[in-house]
């Protein structure tokens, strides 16, 4: 997939991820939410890393955190986006869709924020593809 394709199943897994929510289906939510995180994660990487995963031996928060500098943020933003992107994977794909834990005040927001994540990779894409 391109990196814009990958951006382009992102919103369109947000969106499910939205309407699953307000149909009261949190833990499919939850799924879709990081179904995509995941591929705006893995447009990001490929775009700034060429890779859709870490090397061998190199944490997924450092991964991340690596690609958000190298596409222009600081090191402050690129740790809390880095955060975020775990945050998802553990709480939303992890403890909401594998156990079966749904809290709306702490996995509601991580659904929401996605809009954010989403945002923000495309836009550094796009500030890429300008160069």
């Amino acid at each position: 997939m391109s990196h814009n394709e990958h951006i382009e199943a992102a919103r369109f897994y947000l969106e499910e991820a939205y309407k699953l929510l307000e149909r009261g289906d949190p833990y499919d939510a939850a799924e879709k939410a990081w179904a995509a995180v995941k591929h705006a994660t893995t447009a990001l990487t490929t775009a700034f890393l060429k890779e859709a995963a870490p090397p061998r031996g190199v944490p997924w928060r450092m991964f991340v955190k690596n690609a958000l500098v190298k596409a222009g943020l600081n090191e402050d933003e690129a740790s809390s986006w880095a955060s975020y992107y775990i945050d998802v994977r553990d709480r939303l794909h992890g403890g909401c869709f594998y156990g079966l834990t749904y809290e709306d005040t702490e996995h509601r927001p991580l659904i929401e924020k996605a809009k954010d994540y989403i945002d923000l990779i495309e836009k550094l894409l796009k500030q890429r593809q300008g160069e």
